[in-house]
């Protein structure tokens, strides 16, 4: 059977507590605070379930709330004048009463409680995305989990930044680098280390950090995840500030970070000697309730060996494959258009999807649409009239 990860961190803590498992023991296991825990576990005895979900901080009583009056002439204003938004309706609103009568943001929270502005786009660029259906871990020898541990300062002053890599089903411990950067040629050497020694999982579970993810790329490929998809794994990407998603491995990283603060070491040499050192002790030594109070050596299984199966990337005979040229681009009817750096030397399959609209898949990866009509590629699917 499949395992799933639906149940948010109040749940399954409910759950362990339900089967027996202490309050204490299970805010440890979960990496909560006792006080916490010992609050859901209140709540949910108290209200059930629904005792769970977040409370409303909204005050009962709002004294300084706009009155009714001046909601609605904002609004008669929005409609004489539909372009200007709260920047210049509240002034407005202020120069007729002869004083400040509402604030700017006040009025753009009433608009928007009317639906009657929109919010800008932010101006920052958000990584592409990765397109997959939400992920299972599909028992031993089927996923690995990565992550960087907060870079920490060694006792020389250096900084290190530790590398780990582990397997969430078993939750044994693949590897930990320590590390000078978070840099993409040291972390490939890395996880070709781990390949040759443990095998290629199915799929490789991160965040959307360097090197796993670039803002800049088409699907937020990076030259690391080119080369798994290159092996036939499949990247898969929690969403931006959802530790949670990835919670097994964070709580591996409470642990380590426990380790680190009492075994300090002056240098990257010394300091890898101490990660090995905790990989020993929490792979072979430390029981998790999780394994019935067994280490995870007892549950882990080898992946399927580094080479094994075909590593090319093949194309359904109904996709129309292009190469990317060494500038980044592919022809489309004549016209160059440019998909990523990253992908230079690499074929990609186009797949129609509708008018004038196609799917870029980069082997079994979707990693953004080909818009026929601006000749542009893009991160994610443009809006049309059917999607109103």
């Amino acid at each position: 059977m499949a395992w799933r990860s639906p149940m948010s961190a109040k749940e399954a803590l409910i759950f362990d507590v339900n089967e027996g498992m202490s309050v204490s023991e299970a805010a440890e296991e979960h990496g909560v605070a006792r006080s916490c825990a010992y609050k859901w576990v209140s709540r949910y005895e108290r209200y059930g379930w629904a005792g769970l979900e977040e409370l409303s901080r909204r005050p009962e009583l709002s004294p300084a709330r706009t009155c009714q009056e001046l909601v609605e002439e904002l609004l008669k204003l929005k409609k004489k004048h539909p372009a200007f938004g709260p920047a210049k309706l509240g002034p407005m609103l202020n120069e007729r009463h002869g004083e400040r009568v509402m604030a700017v943001s006040t009025g753009g929270q009433i608009l928007a409680r009317h639906g009657l502005v929109s919010k800008r786009r932010p101006r920052h660029r958000s990584a592409g995305r990765i397109e997959h259906s939400p992920y299972e871990i599909a028992g031993a020898a089927d996923s690995m989990t990565a992550d960087y541990k907060g870079q920490f300062r060694m006792g020389n002053g250096a900084l290190c930044y530790p590398l780990t890599v582990a397997d969430p089903f078993s939750r044994y411990v693949l590897a930990i680098e320590a590390m000078e950067s978070t840099h993409m040629l040291p972390a490939r050497a890395a996880f070709e280390r781990v390949f040759r020694e443990y095998g290629v999982p199915r799929q490789l579970i991160t965040d959307n950090g360097t090197p796993f993810c670039s803002a800049c790329s088409l699907g937020g490929l990076t030259q690391l995840s080119r080369w798994w998809i290159e092996l036939g794994i499949i990247p898969i990407r929690i969403q931006p500030g959802r530790p949670d998603q990835n919670g097994i491995h964070e709580r591996m990283h409470r642990t380590l970070k426990d380790w680190i603060r009492r075994n300090e070491r002056s240098s990257l040499r010394a300091q890898q000697r101490s990660f090995d050192a905790f990989r020993a002790e929490f792979n072979h030594v430390r029981p998790h309730q999780s394994l019935g109070q067994k280490p995870p050596a007892t549950a882990f299984r080898p992946y399927r060996p580094l080479g094994a199966g075909s590593s090319s990337i093949a194309y359904d005979t109904n996709m129309d494959v292009r190469r990317v040229n060494a500038n980044g681009e592919i022809k489309w009817k004549g016209h160059p258009i440019f998909l990523s750096e990253v992908l230079i030397g690499a074929n990609v399959g186009l797949l129609p999807i509708g008018e004038s609209l196609w799917s870029i898949s980069f082997g079994p990866v979707r990693i953004g649409y080909l818009d026929e009509r601006n000749r542009a590629a893009l991160n994610r699917r443009p809006r049309t009239e059917d999607d109103q």
